[in-house]
């Protein structure tokens, strides 16, 4: 069986601050990701509540529209 030296240990040692250093700096890159998404998302239901109040909106317009034209039809006959 081999000795591990003091050199080994000093290269084992750098090896794992490295290999720390990448998982750190990818968790940042990954946080920063989760929190644009979170940003992206917020958007999004707010977009779509937006969107369907306006499609609230229409669907009022039309039936007072419908309700005209069937009063117009209904006071000519």
């Amino acid at each position: 069986m081999s000795e591990i030296t003091k050199q080994d240990l000093i290269e084992i040692i750098h090896d794992i601050s490295h290999k720390i250093d990448e998982l750190v700096a990818k968790s940042a890159k990954n946080e920063k990701q989760i929190e644009d998404l979170k940003s992206q998302n917020k958007d999004l239901k707010q977009n779509n509540q937006d969107t369907l109040e306006q499609i609230k909106e229409y669907i009022q317009e039309l039936e007072q529209i419908r309700n005209h034209y069937v009063d117009s039809n209904n006071n000519s006959e």
